[in-house]
């Protein structure tokens, strides 16, 4: 699951799949606009969203898991 929070005030915008961070940034203010299943759709959301006026933030982590995630499956499927 991946998750898209805003932070109107200082228009900002982070892409995380971190449930903790989740938690942690809802305490401080941050709303969670959108949910997603994998890490693209989240990032394409945020993307719409922000549009010029917001930064965009994400963990590379997050995004090379779902790119190496991406690659085995079509990997098995190729078979």
């Amino acid at each position: 699951m991946y998750w898209v929070l805003m932070n109107e005030p200082q228009k900002r915008i982070l892409v995380t799949g971190n449930a903790v961070e989740v938690d942690e940034l809802k305490e401080a203010g941050w709303d969670v606009v959108y949910e997603a299943d994998s890490w693209d759709e989240a990032y394409e959301a945020a993307l719409e969203l922000g549009g010029e006026d917001y930064l965009i933030e994400w963990y590379i982590e997050d995004e090379v898991k779902s790119y190496r995630a991406a690659r085995r499956a079509a990997a098995v499927n190729s078979r």
